[in-house]
């Protein structure tokens, strides 16, 4: 859920809200934009994990305000920020420490967020272009949040190429002919493997080569007796109505006292 809101009197755009986070966030190119001097910075001890899996130091931490809500009903609280330089999509992130603070509740399926003031219930909406559009930007191959690189190792996923992502990590493949008497039809398999463990697997597939579609023709179905139900009715036997319901007078006042 990606929102906008006040922080520190600034309106910082492009706010992601993760219940997961157990950190409250804001990257370091947001933190200097914001014209805030990084000689505020208490010391972090404690470094943050999960960024690609890698264990990242904060530059410091920092309580600033965060607002929701207009002059007739409004409600402001301190919210300690660790302030992290890395190149991310996000300007901040907003995690359990904010939601617990404002007990705010979310609605992900809605884009809905509600936060209780003092005048009544403030009603926060994300934006679902501007999630689009993070998401756009983001290539194939650093889709998962958790993916970010250090800042000394800036990613530009809005100038690769397209077709070229990074994939580091990614198994190389090859295509095999599962018959040698039908050379079209190829299997993907790993071409990391041993010849003992191709030889193997190849075995394997062409015993079973029966569960393979190689075109529409192939594709025969799933047997009536495996799948089909049926539900038998006499077209002779009287309709009966149950008799109605009634619940006892205790559980009636309870409900009427709760509508």
């Amino acid at each position: 859920m990606v929102i906008k809101t006040n922080i520190a009197a600034w309106e910082i755009s492009r706010v992601l809200i993760d219940t997961s986070s157990l950190a409250d966030i804001i990257f370091a190119h947001t933190f200097d934009q914001m014209k805030l001097s990084r000689n505020q910075l208490q010391p972090s001890k404690s470094p943050l994990i999960g960024f690609g899996g890698k264990q990242i130091q904060a530059l410091g931490k920092i309580s600033l305000p965060v607002s929701f809500g207009n002059q007739a009903n409004a409600r402001t609280e301190y919210i300690t920020f660790d302030i992290v330089d890395l190149y991310y999509l996000y300007n901040a992130i907003l995690g359990r420490g904010f939601t617990t603070r404002f007990n705010a509740a979310l609605h992900m399926a809605y884009l809905s967020m509600k936060i209780p003031a003092l005048h009544g219930i403030i009603t926060v909406r994300g934006s679902q272009k501007e999630a689009r559009n993070i998401e756009k930007a983001i290539y194939r191959a650093q889709r998962n949040i958790n993916v970010v690189e250090s800042a000394d190792k800036e990613l530009e996923p809005l100038d690769m190429p397209r077709g070229k992502t990074d994939m580091a990590g990614q198994e190389e493949t090859k295509l095999t002919p599962l018959q040698k008497e039908l050379p079209d039809r190829k299997v993907t398999i790993s071409s990391e493997l041993s010849k003992a463990e191709e030889e193997e697997l190849m075995q394997t597939l062409a015993k079973n080569k029966d569960i393979f579609a190689w075109s529409a023709s192939d594709l025969q179905g799933v047997s009536r007796d495996i799948i089909q139900h049926e539900l038998n009715i006499n077209e002779n036997t009287r309709p009966r109505k149950q008799k109605q319901r009634k619940m006892s007078e205790d559980r009636i006042l309870a409900a009427k006292a709760e509508i």
